[in-house]
């Protein structure tokens, strides 16, 4: 982990419909990011994705890093009562350098201070980094297999 990239980062939440921050990430994503963030290949995001990925409300909680200026990652967390499926991307060029750790424990801080009790996400089976994130934000993680996805489920810690 690169302490130099964890001290430039800053976090701040998203402005709902604030699409091109929201595109610029997943610009900056290469096929395999995109693969394993969305589940399969994803060249492009309709204006309709784009518009839900950029949906912050009262269930709808988005979180965006920032470095040099620029967005290199997003953490997004969709509340149902008292869980929450949650999901993140982080740019290729910083990946390994601590911006998702930074933003799933900012967006697991904020899902416990509104009261919610568990977080999920579900990944490709090969998506270790995603859930590596998730062991480090939950208690009690369960790991559910099948059809080529994994299905994570944990106490927000």
């Amino acid at each position: 982990m690169n302490a130099e990239v964890i001290r430039g980062i800053t976090v701040r939440p998203l402005r709902n419909g604030d699409t091109a921050v929201v595109q610029t990430v997943f610009d900056r994503l290469g096929p395999q990011s995109r693969r394993l963030r969305f589940g399969g290949a994803k060249n492009v995001l309709t204006p309709t994705e784009l518009e839900q990925l950029a949906r912050v409300d009262a269930d709808h909680h988005v979180l965006v890093a920032w470095f040099e200026g620029g967005p290199v990652g997003i953490a997004r967390l969709v509340r149902d009562g008292a869980d929450a499926e949650v999901a993140f991307a982080v740019v290729d060029s910083l990946q390994g350098n601590g911006v998702g750790s930074v933003l799933s424990q900012r967006l697991a801080e904020d899902a416990r201070a509104a009261g919610i009790r568990t977080l999920r996400a579900t990944m490709s089976t090969d998506n270790r980094p995603s859930l590596e994130l998730m062991r480090r934000i939950t208690d009690g993680l369960e790991v559910r297999y099948g059809a080529g996805q994994m299905e994570v489920v944990g106490y927000a810690a």
